[in-house]
């Protein structure tokens, strides 16, 4: 076991943090600055993707997949393809529909396209903070911990049959380079785009009656899913190629988003108080 874990690593690790939380916070911010929206609607997608994105997806795929024992789980693990079809369209049927029922609801009212987007940055905003951030700060938490006790007892912590999993994952660790941290930033940026530019073609839907879009938001959200899973069952091996990928299709998906958003009715002028709340005059 090493000694230590590089200072350059952690360095990293926090970067990534401070990134996850930088990029939704600067576009709420940057993009309230230039539309003045209200703030009402990145709330609540932010709590959208809590509930389908977090909670209620995570229950579906604990029943289906469980723990690898069922069925249809040990089917769908055994075959990478339709693992990543299920995954895919697991996400983007969730998400999607999260979306369609928070506009036709929460924010019917909201009938401004500049709503859509700042909807799609609280919603993609939380998943970077939960996908990256979480998973980061766990990270540079146990790496602080390990250089501060010393390799003897940050092991001594754990019985005896997890110690060779505690000497895998400081290997692990001490093995990231600087670039992998680059990577999952440039993925997460490209997920959070897609994100916005979905919410955007999910409002097309409910305020332009443009129906057509919604079986395709569920596709087009389903392949990022569907790349995700191919990378994670090795279908995928390079992910420099996933990233490559991912950043294309952003951009492509990024087209048709701004041709439906173009088209969406403009918010009628506002008066936003300090904390960005609708101002209601009697």
């Amino acid at each position: 076991m090493a000694d230590t874990i590089s200072v350059s690593i952690i360095i990293t690790f926090a970067a990534e943090l401070l990134f996850s939380l930088a990029l939704p916070i600067l576009a709420l911010v940057i993009w309230k600055k230039k539309e003045g929206t209200e703030l009402r609607p990145a709330w609540i997608g932010a709590a959208a993707y809590f509930v389908f994105g977090m909670v209620l997806e995570q229950l579906i795929n604990a029943a289906v997949l469980g723990t690898g024992s069922s069925a249809v789980s040990t089917f769908l693990l055994g075959h990478p393809w339709l693992y990543a079809v299920y995954g895919g369209l697991s996400a983007g049927i969730l998400e999607e529909t999260a979306r369609f029922l928070v506009y036709r609801t929460m924010l019917k009212d909201s009938v401004g396209r500049e709503n859509a987007v700042t909807f799609g940055i609280g919603f993609g905003g939380l998943e970077c903070i939960m996908v990256l951030g979480l998973t980061v700060l766990s990270t540079l938490m146990m790496s602080i911990s390990f250089n501060n006790m010393g390799a003897e007892a940050f092991a001594a912590q754990y019985a005896n049959s997890e110690y060779q999993i505690v000497l895998e994952t400081i290997a692990e660790i001490n093995a990231i380079s600087p670039l992998a941290g680059v990577m999952n930033c440039v993925e997460r940026a490209a997920v959070f785009a897609l994100q916005i530019e979905l919410s955007v073609l999910m409002f097309g839907v409910v305020r332009s009656q443009k129906f057509w879009l919604y079986p395709v938001s569920i596709l087009l959200h389903a392949a990022v899913g569907f790349l995700a899973a191919l990378y994670q069952t090795n279908v995928l091996t390079s992910v420099y190629l996933l990233e490559v990928l991912l950043v294309v299709y952003a951009v492509a998906v990024f087209f048709l988003a701004r041709k439906v958003y173009c088209e969406l009715p403009m918010e009628k002028p506002r008066e936003l108080d300090h904390f960005g709340r609708v101002i209601k005059r009697k």
